[in-house]
């Protein structure tokens, strides 16, 4: 029975190739788009899924007054402490903030620089075991002189060989031993690393929290109990007792494979995706897949309901319920093969335009994980298949046969409204598309013309890489101003666009001073960025104390209530001489923090990066200029980068949402056309006839384009009343994510109304055209 109804499937769908051709690829499209984001949301939702012991790792983050953020940063000491007092604690893990930067690794013949070396515990494989390729990790990192490197690093090095014992320097300087050689993971990870060194830093007391510290717990220990306990161990621990205000503290424990998309504290290193941003692209591929489905459910009706009679002829002579449902489904499962093997081929050449658009490297046919995305791909291949077959399956197999011979089943009121409420719904699904474009587009103009609260054009940024070029900048300062075209030199250490930043907790005149952003600059800093002085005045070389003194921004003023303070002492003895702009550090979605800036001494952090100010002319000259000079200074392979262009990364996913809504909404707009395309087809064939006696009787074109478009506008006009409040929702709720934000107003609603009005009239009358032009005889002897 199979073997038939395959052949009559067949030859139904070559008798009707044209509208076959149509519902597969319209279907093949949808599933297209749907399994690239398929495969990008199985990306972002996979970090850290490579560690057989991250089901019990977990990183701390700490609150440590009410109200105040959730940092991710802790004091070495609470590691050790908490252990102690703790039984479920198994082992922990920490690696030291400052022992990530960029170093020059030299082998002899190659020279390279790595950004993700990471000082950790010598317990740090225990919490994640990576797979050593050479070496004992019980033993490679015993002592400070030993390195273990990943396998793309070591072959970047050294070649394919095993290089355990072999030596490399790393900044000219430290010399270390290749202890072992690790595999990296086959899923992706939240913190990037080429290598690991033992940490250089055991802690310096309860007040150094530049430690990030992970708790591996025994298996079967409730999370949220534990996370309870260890609140009320850690209001036991010296520390407490130190500092009496922080008994208000509260520990967080985030599981290692929620830290890349869930985590919720701030300053932190981890690489962070955006749940937001996954989930939007997610629901919105699956809804181009429906409208595909509907699209697909609307060329199948018509098709089958020209063939109502056929149905009752099978009945009539001994077709069964079932065999009717086997016969229509088989007929939609080739299609849908069809679809599937076509979208294969589509997602595959279209990868690269998802890679490029959201900075990834995924393949469709070289997939780490092929079962479980065989198994995602079969799951949804079921739901369309009974989304997109179900009618005819199921419902024309229900119909009696006396029924359907008796009369037309093609004008049935049930068939019509089927149908018209699977284009109302295809256009509410477009039409919050091009809404949420719009607006989406909208917000990132934006923040692109945001006034940021500096000048980020024609500046240079490169690093200091020598603690001498820091204590001699003064002079070195001199030989770039003394350079044609530099206008003005300065040094930093989280300049914009950097989101990890120093925070600080002090006390003031017995009030608590918490979550104080520090940036640590040299004079003229204010200078090169633009920033003047809203009160009082920057730092200048003409004021010995400024060295001990700090500007603040006017979120600090507002926060700390320093209105009164300008001129006067504050934390760390430090004088108070100006107030500047806020100006936006991290991105769009956080607002401008409390900030101070003080000159780079004996306590600060140390500003190791370079901003030039240069001129708009000759740049290729000014570069060469300062490289040959910093060169000269010092031995290093020069590496610069423009601060415009290193700070777009704060918003540059927007940017990326924006290109690919574009994508989404012509896409989705094209799969509702052709449903419309359909309908108007089978509508305007359906009622040949009365166009024909219509024009006897002397109704001009003009009335038969006008009746035949009015029942299709009011079909979009329903579409509009539904897809508006669902677009201001969801547009709504994605733009509150934001601390600066554009306001919706009435044209992105005016304007997506106003396109799937022309789009419906220009499809409809097209197809109605030809009918209402031809001689009334034809179409009175149609049928």
């Amino acid at each position: 029975m199979f073997k038939l109804n395959f052949k009559i499937a067949l030859r139904n769908l070559w008798k009707n190739k044209g509208y076959t051709l149509l519902n597969i690829f319209g279907l093949a499209v949808g599933l297209a788009g749907f399994i690239m984001i398929l495969l990008f949301a199985n990306h972002e939702r996979s970090y850290d899924t490579w560690n057989p012991e991250a089901a019990e790792t977990y990183r701390i983050s700490i609150r440590w007054a009410p109200g105040e953020e959730e940092y991710s940063s802790s004091p070495a000491e609470l590691a050790p402490a908490l252990k102690a007092t703790l039984p479920e604690i198994e082992d922990y893990g920490r690696f030291y903030v400052w022992d990530m930067f960029q170093r020059l690794v030299s082998t002899g013949k190659n020279e390279l620089y790595f950004d993700h070396i990471m000082g950790v515990d010598s317990t740090w494989f225990n919490l994640f075991p990576y797979q050593f390729i050479y070496g004992d990790v019980g033993k490679s990192l015993l002592s400070k002189d030993q390195i273990v490197l990943s396998s793309k690093a070591s072959e970047k090095l050294f070649g394919k060989g095993n290089p355990v014992g072999k030596n490399l320097v790393v900044n000219t300087t430290t010399t270390y031993i290749v202890s072992g050689v690790y595999k990296e993971p086959n899923t992706p990870e939240h913190m990037d690393a080429d290598a690991f060194v033992k940490k250089s830093s055991s802690g310096d007391g309860w007040g150094n929290g530049n430690f990030y510290t992970y708790l591996k717990i025994k298996k079967g220990i409730n999370k949220a109990k534990f996370e309870k306990k260890l609140n009320q161990a850690f209001l036991k621990l010296p520390i407490l007792k130190e500092q009496a205000w922080l008994k208000t503290a509260q520990i967080y424990l985030t599981p290692v494979t929620e830290i890349y998309l869930h985590a919720t504290s701030s300053q932190d290193p981890a690489k962070r995706g955006n749940p937001t941003i996954v989930t939007i692209l997610v629901l919105f591929s699956a809804l181009l897949l429906v409208i595909a489905c509907i699209n697909f459910t609307n060329l199948s009706i018509a098709q089958s309901v020209k063939r109502a009679k056929e149905t009752g002829v099978r009945k009539v002579l001994g077709a069964g319920q079932r065999n009717l449902i086997s016969y229509f489904l088989t007929e939609t499962i080739i299609q849908c093969i069809c679809a599937l093997l076509i979208a294969f081929v589509l997602a595959e050449a279209f990868m690269p335009v998802l890679n490029n658009l959201m900075d990834t490297n995924l393949t469709l046919f070289n997939y780490a994980h092929p079962v479980k995305l065989i198994v995602q791909i079969s799951v949804v291949m079921l739901v369309v298949t009974v989304l997109a077959g179900g009618y005819a399956a199921f419902f024309l197999a229900n119909y009696e046969p006396v029924k359907v011979l008796k009369g037309n089943f093609s004008r049935s009121v049930g068939s019509l409204w089927m149908r018209k409420t699977l284009i109302s719904v295809q256009f509410v699904v477009a039409i919050v598309f091009m809404i949420a474009l719009i607006i989406i587009r909208q917000q990132v103009n934006f923040i692109k013309n945001q006034d940021v609260g500096f000048k980020k054009s024609h500046v240079m940024v490169f690093k200091i890489r020598k603690g001498e070029s820091r204590k001699n900048f003064a002079q070195l300062k001199q030989r770039l101003l003394n350079l044609e075209g530099v206008k003005e030199v300065s040094r930093v250490n989280y300049y914009p666009g950097v989101k990890a930043m120093q925070v600080i907790g002090r006390e003031f005149e017995g009030k608590s001073v918490q979550n104080l952003s520090m940036v640590t600059v040299d004079f003229d800093y204010f200078e090169v960025m633009g920033m003047p002085a809203q009160l009082g005045r920057t730092f200048s070389k003409q004021y010995i104390t400024d060295s001990t003194a700090i500007v603040v921004n006017e979120s600090a003023v507002k926060k700390y209530g320093l209105q009164k303070l300008l001129g006067q002492k504050w934390i760390d003895n430090r004088t108070i001489i100006g107030v500047v702009k806020d100006h936006i550090q991290k991105g769009m979605e956080t607002a401008a923090e409390p900030t101070g800036f003080v000159v780079e001494g004996r306590n600060t952090n140390r500003a190791d990066n370079v901003i030039i100010k240069v001129a708009d002319k000759n740049l290729t000259q000014i570069v060469k200029g300062v490289q040959n000079t910093w060169e000269a200074i010092e031995p290093f392979p020069f590496q610069y980068s423009w601060l415009d262009q290193s700070f777009a990364n704060v918003y540059v996913q927007y940017v990326r949402l924006d290109k690919l809504f574009n994508i989404f909404t012509y896409v989705t707009l094209a799969i509702a056309m052709l449903g419309l395309f359909a309908l108007a087809s089978f509508t305007v064939q359906e009622r040949t006839k009365e166009i024909g006696v219509r024009k006897v009787l002397g109704a001009e074109t003009s009335d038969i384009l006008k009746m035949l478009n009015k029942s299709f506008l009011l079909l979009i006009v329903v579409a509009n009343l539904i897809a508006i409040p669902l677009a201001y929702i969801l547009s709504n709720n994605w733009l509150s994510g934001f601390a600066y934000r554009t306001i919706i107003t009435i044209w992105p609603f005016v304007v997506a109304m106003a396109i799937s009005v022309i789009v419906t009239l220009i499809t409809v009358s097209l197809q109605a055209l030809k009918t209402a032009k031809a001689k009334p005889v034809d179409a009175l002897k149609y049928e």
